[in-house]
């Protein structure tokens, strides 16, 4: 089958779509046939250029399949099977592959991948946390999805519950003042589904005007600051935050957000941190503020039903959320673009 990979970490991109075997599925495993795959602005692409933080547990060896954001149609059932059938759409799947020179960095860029049915083997005894390493959350991850969602649209999916239980997570609550970093899908998705929350004002920084266009025509922040012109704390004065999040990956926002928030407030770090850039000496910190951690997402999967929901009422449009559709074959297309900022959000098809 064919699937995207990295090659060699670094800049520029070394991409290619190569050939590798499919994935053999077991007893409680699916066959999904992948129609597209999401390339996220955040892991996918620190893995291209080897910022991703270390990770013992799972480390990224090159070369490397990509990919967490696909969706695709499930082909072929284990014989203990019993949550999924032949025909289902679902989000989430993953490959693995048999020993073939490429690692996996989850490996949803792949025209296969495996849907798993945790649900059944957690009722049959099997101990899932030696499979996986967030029992709470492993037989919530691969869902299903209703027909009347493109395969384009359902890759967004996943990202809308990411954005959707981060708030949660922080403890976003009505009557809140936030402030958020950031001007990329991230931050678009943050702003749009922090209304469901029925805060009392929303402010967002950035660095690009476009972005920040973007981001007010479809989720209308109280207030747009580019960061580039204007210095935030002069446009800010003496208005004070609950809650600081960082949509980017860094400690400079850290400290900027941490200086903004009222004696008790959060600096909420959604962004992951570059390798080799995230020591923080905690005395730079104002006295009686509050450092949430999540740089991978947590028990985002709980939303699914809520994030269908917002996508059929037109609460939130998948299409507002990316730019380039284009063919696994143009893979190294598509990372040029985002890496260049002429795309917004590229989507792989296979």
């Amino acid at each position: 089958m064919k699937a995207i990979a990295v090659l060699e970490a670094g800049r520029p991109a070394k991409i290619a779509c190569v050939d590798i075997p499919k994935p053999v599925y077991g007893d409680y495993e699916c066959m999904v046939r992948v129609r597209a795959s999401g390339l996220c602005s955040s892991t996918d692409l620190k893995i291209v250029h080897g910022d991703h933080p270390e990770n013992p547990n799972f480390p990224f060896i090159y070369p490397v399949i990509l990919g967490h954001e696909a969706v695709g149609e499930i082909v072929e059932t284990g014989k203990k099977v019993r949550s999924f059938k032949v025909g289902d759409r679902v989000v989430c799947p993953h490959t693995k592959v048999p020993d073939c020179g490429y690692r996996m960095a989850y490996g949803g860029m792949s025209e296969y991948a495996i849907a798993y049915d945790y649900r059944e083997m957690k009722k049959d005894g099997i101990n899932l946390q030696a499979i996986r390493s967030w029992p709470e959350e492993i037989d919530f991850m691969t869902r299903t999805f209703p027909d009347d969602i493109t395969w384009e649209d359902a890759v967004m999916i996943l990202t809308f519950k990411e954005n959707f239980s981060a708030l949660r997570n922080f403890g976003v609550k009505e009557g809140m003042d936030v402030i958020i970093f950031g001007d990329g899908a991230v931050s678009q998705g943050l702003n749009h589904f922090i209304r469901a929350y029925k805060v009392n004002s929303v402010v967002t920084v950035g660095h690009h005007d476009d972005r920040l266009a973007r981001i007010e025509k479809i989720a209308r922040p109280d207030l747009l600051i580019n960061s580039v012109r204007e210095d935030v704390g002069d446009v800010l004065k003496d208005r004070r935050f609950d809650l600081a999040i960082d949509a980017v990956g860094s400690l400079d926002i850290v400290r900027l957000g941490s200086s903004l928030l009222r004696p008790g407030g959060k600096v909420c770090m959604y962004g992951v941190l570059k390798k080799g850039l995230s020591t923080l000496d905690l005395y730079e910190l104002p006295n009686n503020v509050v450092l949430h951690i999540l740089a991978f997402p947590y028990r985002e999967h709980r939303t699914h039903d809520e994030i269908i929901e917002m996508m059929h009422s037109g609460f939130v449009k998948a299409k507002d959320y990316y730019s380039h559709v284009l063919p696994a074959e143009q893979a190294a297309e598509g990372i040029s673009l985002i890496e260049t900022r002429e795309a917004f959000k590229v989507i792989f098809t296979f």
